[in-house]
């Protein structure tokens, strides 16, 4: 499997089923955002957590994505997806915004996207994401969960890798917290910096939790 990171909550997933690749791509974002999405992206599902213009932009994926933007089970050459409704805190102050997180099952592994959560995980969503090995997380505070949110949800779901997302990078026009703030809460961080991220089951971390920081 070969996980890419465009920017906020965007990946582009690959991961190999007995017919071929299949091509995930994660809230794909508008270059109002302050980034310029990636032109050639291709894909075989598309995954959009909410609809917001840091992951709405459905038009700049190319091919015939199967969209999964609402909560259910959803399968594509045998590769399995969760989509788990997880309201947002701020739609307690009379916003109204669906919200998904996901879970995705593919070469053996289990993969956790929490889109752009800002809370912890209720007892109900955390059934749902149970033996997580990869969980991609918000960390930059703001409209998403700060470090230390993040880091008692990480707790909560105990993944064996961490890739962390929205956070501050140059060009975006939102102000985010940086992956090195993030690091800081844990105090020891085990940490890998990389452009991609290739990873089979037998390379999960077997006991330390590994932050693996993707670079755009």
């Amino acid at each position: 499997m070969n996980i890419s990171w465009n920017g906020f909550s965007s990946f582009e997933i690959i991961t190999k089923t007995a017919s071929g690749d299949v091509r995930i791509v994660t809230d794909p974002y508008q270059n109002s955002t302050g980034l310029r999405f990636p032109r050639t992206l291709e894909a075989e599902m598309l995954l959009v957590s909410h609809d917001e213009e840091d992951a709405n932009n459905l038009e700049a994926v190319t091919g015939v994505p199967y969209v999964i933007n609402l909560p259910g089970e959803f399968e594509v050459r045998s590769v399995f997806v969760f989509g788990v409704s997880a309201p947002l805190k701020r739609e307690g102050k009379a916003i109204s915004l669906p919200h998904l997180v996901f879970r995705i099952e593919a070469e053996g592994m289990r993969l956790a996207h929490l889109g752009a959560l800002d809370r912890q995980l209720s007892d109900e969503e955390l059934q749902k994401l149970e033996n997580i090995d990869i969980l991609m997380i918000p960390v930059g505070g703001g409209r998403v969960m700060d470090p230390h949110v993040a880091a008692e949800v990480i707790s909560q779901i105990e993944p064996r890798v961490v890739i962390p997302m929205t956070h501050a990078i140059a060009g975006i026009k939102e102000t985010l917290g940086t992956v090195d703030a993030f690091c800081k809460t844990f105090g020891t961080c085990r940490r890998q910096d990389m452009n991609k991220y290739k990873v089979t089951r037998k390379d999960l971390p077997e006991d330390d939790m590994m932050i693996v920081s993707l670079t755009r």
